[in-house]
């Protein structure tokens, strides 16, 4: 498998597919069942999960600071073992039929899809609970580099002093910014991205603009786009030119993208 790497804004080749936690319209959210079927699917490039550590420090694949949206537990994650967070049910909120999935960790991702698609790592910080400097960052690096998957993982971060640690410690690394227009509006990707020593931007379709969109052509950066669900918004969207389609419904845009 080839090594990950972003596209310029120029490329004339169609959007990276990018499984928005897997392919979370038809399977729960960040599981092993729910990555399993996007890399099943042809077309789809990147699955795009969320990272987040366990009381003793393991790292899990968990978009919320607290259980009880997608698992049968209760309370934050940081305060659990990984052990005890095995003992919950993360499927059946979905489907009775995903009853049997749990909380996977980043390496048994890694372990099943690492090598048949390039990923999408979302550090996770908590207001309530922030992290020792640099903890996060080092256990996510070292675990992909325990696995082998170095060169197949782009890292990104709405918390963008996560980027900024994790490219210092690994400058290999390639890392975007994920755009939170509460706290960035008024500021270009362009100097988002030198801030944060980042290659690629992250943003929601709802906070696309013009002067986003002129700053991106004008420095050529790659710009992936969040959570496109529907054809129109994909078709939509691939007319300003975007390097990256991030959606819950991979499988069913995947064909319209690829023929563009």
């Amino acid at each position: 498998m080839k090594p990950f790497a972003p596209r310029p804004l120029t490329a004339d080749t169609p959007p990276y597919v990018i499984a928005h936690r897997g392919i979370s319209a038809l399977a729960p959210e960040n599981t092993i069942a729910s990555f399993r079927l996007a890399a099943e699917i042809p077309g789809v490039d990147i699955i795009e999960l969320d990272v987040r550590l366990t009381r003793d420090e393991e790292v899990i694949v968990l978009h919320d600071r607290t259980l009880q949206r997608t698992t049968t537990g209760n309370g934050a994650a940081r305060g659990y073992t990984l052990a005890e967070l095995k003992q919950f049910d993360a499927g059946s909120w979905f489907h009775p039929r995903f009853a049997e999935e749990r909380i996977p960790t980043l390496r048994e991702v890694l372990d099943v899809v690492g090598t048949r698609c390039w990923l999408d790592i979302e550090m996770k910080s908590d207001l309530f609970h922030r992290e020792p400097e640099g903890l996060l960052e080092r256990r996510v690096l070292e675990t992909v580099k325990e696995a082998g998957c170095a060169d197949r993982v782009m890292y990104s971060s709405f918390d963008h002093h996560l980027v900024a640690n994790l490219k210092r410690i690994e400058p290999a690394a390639t890392t975007a910014v994920i755009y939170r227009i509460y706290r960035d509006f008024g500021r270009l990707p362009s100097k988002l991205l030198r801030r944060a020593g980042a290659s690629v931007f992250v943003c929601s379709k709802m906070d696309l603009n013009q002067a986003i969109i002129r700053d991106v052509r004008e420095h050529n950066i790659p710009m992936y786009v969040y959570t496109l669900n529907s054809l129109t918004d994909v078709q939509n969207i691939m007319k300003i030119g975007v390097q990256g389609i991030i959606s819950d419904e991979a499988s069913a845009i995947v064909s319209v993208v690829k023929q563009s």
